[in-house]
């Protein structure tokens, strides 16, 4: 099949060869698996989703746009602080920092729904907000998103502060984390 050009010229686009690339690509795969817990043990789990199930609608812009409540352990006892992400995993070589809350006691085991514990604060995410406020899933383009959320566990302080840049507060509990566990959800913009 030859397809017409643009004015009508008299000339022909040649026809596309099998050599030749698209314009559209397929989606990436996740970069992690439903749910990955630590070789210490320590898991990462939420009553609000099944791992690999369905971001609840509360936890977005459609809904109340809280966090989900989240349970982890067991915790390493030379645990001083405990941070939590939600990173959206679609494209694994860009992920996109969605949320952080540092400051966490090592003795707290899970977040209620919505509820910041004692001393807890959030950074800025890779759009410049502090605090939860994401995903707003009518700003992404059409289809599944990956999501993960990730506890990490700090065996000594962060020394973060409430609005420090996402990416280099991320980047940092990343370098300093002795322990980590993380649970995947799937949300869909149609």
């Amino acid at each position: 099949m030859v397809a017409a050009g643009c004015a009508n010229d008299g000339r022909e686009l040649a026809a596309t060869q099998d050599w030749q690339t698209t314009t559209t690509r397929p989606p990436p795969p996740t970069s992690s698996p439903d749910q990955e817990p630590s070789p210490s043990g320590l898991a990462l789990t939420s009553s609000a989703f099944a791992p690999g199930g369905e971001l609840p609608v509360s936890a977005t812009c459609a809904g109340a746009n809280i966090f989900p409540d989240l349970t982890w352990g067991p915790v390493d006892p030379s645990a001083v602080e405990i941070v939590v992400s939600l990173a959206d995993q679609t494209d694994p070589e860009i992920p996109v920092l969605m949320w952080l809350m540092a400051g966490i006691s090592p003795d707290t085991t899970g977040l209620a729904a919505g509820v910041k514990p004692p001393g807890a604060f959030e950074t800025t995410d890779d759009y410049g907000i502090t605090g939860y406020g994401e995903p707003c899933l009518d700003t992404y383009a059409s289809g599944q998103r990956d999501l993960q959320w990730r506890v990490y566990v700090l065996d000594s302080p962060s020394n973060l502060t409430v609005g420090h840049p996402g990416n280099e507060a991320w980047a940092q509990v990343k370098a300093q984390a002795i322990d980590t566990a993380s649970v995947l959800t799937r949300a869909f913009n149609p």
